[in-house]
């Protein structure tokens, strides 16, 4: 990677290759900036120019940095408190000694051209500074040279470093909601951890302490990136989200995880029964359902799955199989009355019923109160959108009845006076 393909904010001359020259053009333009402009654009500064210097194969780089924020201390005027200036320094100086050792180890290893060694220290900097939202655009630079320096490695050593990094990278991508960018990397590392000898790439995990296989790994975020992307997309053709909906099933597949195969089961479920394939669709919710059951771990997701299977049933004039599934769902939720799950049961079930209990008094005044229940339980979870749809079709269902009796009263009230129209109002009931 070239220079010249790193973003240097605030730098507006070209690197000359000589560390005197650099701290001599950042003296000159820091003080033509304002306190709070420094303090804003310091981290970006320290960070282009640390990239900078290290490809440039600087041994004491990061000291650079150092100066910098010494000089900045002693000439710029104070923002705020002298100890929150005091802090600030402190932490600055953190930063600056972490990345002058890691720097420095890594330039250490590319001259012992152990470059799989090199490019782990690269990538374990990204990780570092990972989880800080203020260093984001230093650790997609270290993600970039860290993939670049991967060249150099052994063929064997290449694949695995590559698709580390690409890994890590593409998990860096779907945090800041890049889906797209995140979903061409993964791709890139499946497709070549799938040429690799078997027996070496099973051996591969990630970096974590109870790392999982990187395969398997891999393969759980194409399954993310490709299901986001595919509800990002909810509005263009359906060929063209069908497209990212297949590949996150595809990927969800490889990972061998019943918890992520029942997601994607269901989500390709829920996009068939949209399309309208409905028989379809409840194939696909019939895989989720044992997928779920096979975890046993997940409950919600299986009750989730069961109510979609019974809407399709619905959809397709099956009211038997519909029936049998709400009591299915019926028996996961009894004990546990005021769960979410048990909410979801009740609004839906009162939804697929409604038609059927307008004819028996008896039903409706159960129906009715399920929906009381459920739109309490969505209340107590602050799921105001589901408490309100329960209560409304709660509403239309006592409503409906008096509306034959409304529509016979109004017109000759309204014709009387605004007195006659509030007692049928009050008459009817709502």
């Amino acid at each position: 990677m070239s220079s010249d393909s790193l973003v240097r904010p605030g730098l507006t001359t070209p690197f000359t290759g000589s560390l005197p020259e650099i701290k001599l053009r950042l003296r000159k333009k820091v003080p033509k900036l304002t306190a709070n402009d420094v303090r804003r654009a310091r981290i970006p500064y320290y960070e282009a120019i640390a990239s900078e210097l290290y490809e440039a194969g600087y041994v004491h780089a990061a000291f650079l940095l150092l100066h910098l924020i010494e000089y900045e201390d002693g000439y710029v005027g104070r923002t705020s408190y002298a100890a929150v200036e005091s802090r600030r320094l402190r932490n600055d100086e953190q930063l600056l000694n972490y990345l002058g050792d890691a720097l420095a180890a890594a330039e250490g290893w590319k001259t012992r051209q152990q470059y799989e060694r090199e490019v782990a220290e690269l990538l374990a900097i990204a990780r570092h500074f990972g989880p800080d939202p203020e260093k984001r655009w230093l650790v997609g630079q270290f993600f970039r040279i860290a993939l670049d320096r991967c060249a150099d490695c052994s063929p064997r050593e290449r694949v695995r470093a590559q698709s580390m990094v690409r890994y890590y990278y593409g998990k860096f991508l779907i945090d800041q909601r890049r889906h797209l960018e995140a979903m061409k990397l993964l791709e890139q590392a499946d497709g070549d951890l799938e040429h690799a000898c078997p027996g070496v790439r099973d051996g591969w995990s990630t970096l974590e302490e109870d790392g999982e296989p990187l395969s398997i790994a891999i393969n759980t975020l194409l399954f993310v990136s490709n299901r986001s992307l595919a509800e990002e997309m909810a509005n263009s053709p359906t060929w063209m989200v069908e497209q990212y909906v297949r590949d996150a099933h595809m990927a969800a597949l490889k990972t061998r995880k019943a918890s992520i195969i029942a997601q994607s089961y269901q989500a390709y479920g829920e996009f068939l029964c949209a399309k309208g394939c409905l028989e379809e669709s409840l194939e696909m919710y019939r895989n989720a359902l044992q997928q779920a059951e096979l975890d046993g771990e997940l409950p919600d997701l299986a009750v989730s799955v069961a109510l979609a299977q019974a809407k399709s049933y619905h959809l397709l004039g099956q009211t038997v199989k519909r029936e049998a599934m709400l009591a299915r769902v019926d028996r996961m939720t009894k004990p546990t009355e005021n769960s979410l799950s048990r909410a979801h049961y009740l609004l839906t079930a009162a939804t697929l019923q409604q038609q059927d209990a307008k004819e028996d008094p008896l039903k409706m005044t159960a129906l009715l109160q399920s929906l009381q229940q459920a739109a309490s339980v969505f209340e107590q979870f602050r799921q105001r959108d589901k408490s309100l749809e329960a209560r409304c079709l709660e509403g239309l269902l006592r409503a409906e009845p008096l509306f034959t009796e409304y529509a016979t009263l109004v017109p000759a009230a309204i014709s009387t006076s605004d007195e006659a129209l509030y007692r049928v109002i009050d008459q009817v009931g709502f």
